[in-house]
């Protein structure tokens, strides 16, 4: 599978900035007030249980639901404004593929509804992006002619596609099996890398947090609080092999203790 050089093309990112953010949903508390900064180009994983609030803060960042108290800034503009003017990706937990388009049509969908905000000469085509991810001899095929890890590699690809400095990603991996769900966060990797993205990815999956990011921040049970963010300090380009590290084994028992779960089995 063709995969991009690192370093080959300019990167784009984005600085996220969080002020006392809280949300409420009628009586119910979803998000206890929280600060947090994420960095140009990094990728910060939200690691919790189910319920915590990890999708509501997403939806908040996306611009998709207003904060009840605090601010939120996306290279100094609201989140509202930055996802108007198509500063933000958003890869959800399902690919949602139209089932009257092609693969190759689906990657563009956002080229073409964007189209007054999509870059004039984007960083790779949309067919550059079908053949690293490995779907070139399907770009024509529908996304009921594709498995579930087939159709979220499409989702990926129309993400990449827009070029936004920001990618907001809600679990997109959950429904796939584990050796799909593996494979495909190898690809996130080594997709995003050239690119540059910063990148919040939300997640229930220790392994997956400890792959993936630079940063994690580590949410209670409802409602959210962040209890801690924890560093990943593992050596980028980050390769498979790092799994069956000893430094990948002290990230996960870490996030573990972190989350209060012991030192159960990864």
């Amino acid at each position: 599978m063709n995969i991009f050089v690192s370093g080959t093309i300019p990167t784009v990112s984005a600085v996220v900035e969080l002020s006392n953010v809280s949300k409420t949903f009628g009586t119910v508390d979803a998000l206890a007030p929280a600060d947090l900064t994420i960095d140009g180009g990094e990728i910060l994983t939200v690691l919790g249980p189910s319920g915590c609030g990890k999708t509501t803060l997403l939806r908040l960042i996306a611009g998709l639901v207003p904060a009840s108290t605090g601010s939120i800034t996306i290279d100094g503009v609201g989140a509202a404004r930055a996802r108007a003017e198509k500063r933000i990706g958003f890869v959800p937990q399902a690919p949602a593929l139209l089932p009257w388009r092609t693969v190759r049509a689906n990657a563009a969908l956002l080229l073409d509804v964007n189209s007054a905000h999509s870059p004039a000469s984007p960083s790779h085509s949309v067919d550059e992006l079908l053949e690293a991810v490995g779907l070139s001899e399907f770009a024509d095929a529908r996304p009921d002619e594709l498995s579930g890890g087939m159709q979220q590699r499409g989702g990926l690809v129309r993400a990449f596609a827009l070029d936004a400095p920001l990618l907001l990603m809600d679990e997109p991996f959950a429904a796939l099996d584990e050796i799909t769900r593996t494979e495909l966060r190898h690809l996130l990797t080594r997709l995003r890398e050239p690119h540059g993205a910063t990148v919040v990815f939300v997640t229930h999956s220790i392994s997956e947090a400890a792959y993936l990011s630079d940063r994690v921040a580590v949410l209670s049970p409802r409602p959210g609080r962040v209890t801690s963010i924890e560093p990943v300090a593992l050596d980028r380009p980050r390769r498979p092999e790092v799994e069956d590290s000893a430094e990948f084994f002290e990230v996960t028992t870490r996030l573990r203790r972190a989350l209060g779960i012991g030192t159960d089995s990864r």
